[in-house]
């Protein structure tokens, strides 16, 4: 489930359109377990946070879920309070079946 610690299946991407939502798709949930997980470590809430960062009330919500597409802006309001995390994300991307796809970003697997 997205933002939630465990396996997540991810959709094959057909399309270099579809292969770069699905990375950023997958960046972000990753972003968001780690999100959570310094919240919990720190016994904060969501709610602090968006007080905290100025995320306008809500869309941490939003962003937590994958309901809305994190942005650079949002990084840096979120990292400016629990600290990096963007550049420090350690995980193994999803394998795209597509060989189209491969071969054009070999450089992202």
């Amino acid at each position: 489930m997205f933002g939630r610690p465990g396996d997540v299946t991810w959709i094959q991407p057909t399309t270099p359109a579809a292969y770069a939502s699905a990375r950023a798709a997958e960046l972000q949930h990753h972003f968001v377990v780690e999100t959570t997980d310094r919240l919990e470590r720190l016994g904060r809430s969501k709610s602090w946070l968006e007080e905290r960062s100025g995320i306008a009330a809500g869309r941490l919500s939003k962003l937590l879920r994958g309901y809305a597409q994190l942005t650079l802006r949002d990084v840096v309001a979120i990292e400016g309070i629990l600290g990096p995390m963007l550049t420090e994300l350690a995980f193994s991307p999803f394998e795209v079946r597509d060989s189209s796809l491969q071969a054009r970003f070999q450089q992202g697997q």
